[in-house]
């Protein structure tokens, strides 16, 4: 079987490009997945409230007449106040 050289240089070049696009596509994958990992290594962890601190906090919460968004909660009262006055009753 004889194919007529342009037709090879066509399936070559083509063969080419998607060699070319298939590194393309895996180097834009391999850097996303650097970005996923830098950020999952650079993200704080969430602490729990204990239950205890709950309590004294809900109770500082109502003495004080805090008011508190409603799409908020106890991480609101944190971020407001960091030094935890609750603490001190």
């Amino acid at each position: 079987m004889q194919v007529e050289s342009w037709l090879g240089s066509v399936f070559v070049l083509m063969f080419a490009l998607f060699a070319v696009g298939v590194i393309f596509i895996a180097l834009k994958n391999f850097n996303s997945d650097l970005a996923v990992i830098d950020i999952q290594e650079s993200q704080a962890h969430v602490k729990p409230i204990p239950s205890t601190e709950r309590k004294l906090m809900e109770t500082w919460i109502k003495e004080n007449n805090i008011q508190i968004p409603k799409d908020k909660g106890f991480r609101y009262i944190l971020e407001m106040y960091p030094n935890r006055p609750w603490l001190n009753y």
